[in-house]
């Protein structure tokens, strides 16, 4: 499952949207509004003091470093590092959000 497979399953979940509003969205080339406060950031917006996330889910993570299950003398097997992982992210809606000044 892709980060939007599951943002669209909780939101569907949730009852945010349903399934024929996330294909109309989907359909005019746009992005579901639901994303974490970083995103809305790279975006331009900024979270409203106060608010809470609509949906706490887990979502997929890039990451290059070392795995907690290595050798007890710090060794790995030769591999990269290179792993996703799945990590609790916080995902607010577009009224929760204003532009930043």
């Amino acid at each position: 499952m892709t980060n939007t497979d599951i943002i669209i399953s909780e939101a569907v979940a949730n009852g945010l949207y349903t399934m024929e509003q996330i294909e109309n969205i989907l359909a005019g080339g746009h992005m579901i509004p639901l994303h974490t406060f970083q995103a809305w950031k790279s975006f331009g917006y900024t979270v409203k003091k106060g608010e809470h996330a609509r949906i706490t889910t887990r979502l997929w993570r890039f990451t290059n470093k070392a795995k907690k299950n290595e050798d007890v003398d710090g060794n790995t097997d030769g591999t990269d590092n290179n792993h996703y992982y799945l990590a609790k992210a916080f995902l607010f809606t577009a009224d929760q959000v204003e532009k930043l000044k």
